[in-house]
């Protein structure tokens, strides 16, 4: 009953716009603009003049491209739905929600598989102009009501754009925390890495495959220390998603990690500011080696 409702609104969505979509003489934009969504097999096309209930938005920010679509009346309580995508400009998934304005069915929402993202959702990045800010990409993927769990009830979306988008400038957001700014940068074998998400404290990912953790002992002397797997007080850990265990695979671990300031946010909760560098070995690979070097972190931690 569930999916059938869904399906209805999406039904609804693209009855209420059929009409105006035909009429080629109304289009929003020049004739280059190409949209094509389609989730769960529904397509909703791209809008018209017409269309003042469906919106396509389309930004970039640093170097993030924000795809925004708004469909249907809000007022009525079973005939709309927001979509949000973000893409890297390298052509990476970064993460996405789905969201049904349905109170019958307690507006159910849907999110990205949480680890490894861009391994869960597909986009080929076509094209990328910079000069005249258009943008012509293919994406196709699942969106999660467990966000946790690629097992839970989900949402097949997939499409294709080429269309102008508004540039909103170099300066990116932060990632932040309980509303503290956090950050974990390195080189991963002399390439730079930066930390996109803290999804669970002191545990920073990007949309790829690499997991870096930092832990500290409550009220410890700042300074540098050194580290390896067995370490149980200030140690770093470092760890890869495998999409076919569906589990974080530790590497054996060396190096140093220091903190330099510890800032207090109340209660017991703290960020952590330093460095670290180390070497980490696949213990099922010992050929697979790594290097991460010039770390820098702050870090989010609760005694």
């Amino acid at each position: 009953m569930k999916n059938s409702i869904l399906i209805l609104i999406i039904g609804f969505l693209i009855a209420s716009c059929t009409s105006s979509n035909n009429d080629s003489s109304d289009s929003i934009s020049n004739n280059l603009d190409r949209f094509n969504l389609l989730i769960d097999g529904v397509n909703l096309g791209l809008p018209t003049t017409q269309d003042g209930n469906y919106i396509i938005t389309v930004s970039k920010k640093a170097d993030i491209i924000h795809l925004g679509i708004y469909n249907g009346d809000f007022n009525n309580t079973d005939s709309a739905l927001s979509l949000s995508l973000n893409f890297s400009k390298n052509g990476k998934f970064l993460f996405g929600t789905l969201f049904f304005n349905s109170n019958n069915f307690f507006n159910p929402r849907y999110n990205n598989f949480i680890d490894f993202p861009s391994n869960f959702f597909n986009c080929t990045l076509l094209e990328l102009d910079e000069v005249n800010n258009r943008i012509k990409l293919n994406f196709d993927g699942k969106l999660y009501e467990n966000k946790n769990s690629i097992t839970s009830d989900s949402r097949q979306i997939s499409g294709q754009l080429n269309l102008p988008y508004t540039d909103n400038g170099t300066q990116s957001d932060p990632l932040v925390v309980n509303g503290i700014e956090q950050y974990c940068k390195a080189n991963i074998n002399s390439v730079s890495w930066f930390a996109r998400f803290e999804n669970s404290y002191s545990a920073f990912t990007d949309e790829g495959a690499y997991k870096i953790e930092t832990h500290f002992v409550n009220s410890p002397t700042p300074g540098n220390y050194n580290f390896n797997s067995s370490s149980a007080d200030n140690y770093v850990k470092f760890s890869k998603y495998n999409p076919i265990t569906m589990t974080y695979d530790y590497y054996t671990i060396s190096g140093q990690v220091g903190y330099t300031y510890r800032e207090y946010h109340g209660y017991t909760f703290y960020s952590f500011i330093g460095t670290f560098s180390f070497t980490a070995t696949n213990p099922n690979n010992p050929a697979d080696i790594i290097q991460v070097t010039n770390g820098v972190f702050r870090s989010y931690q609760q005694f």
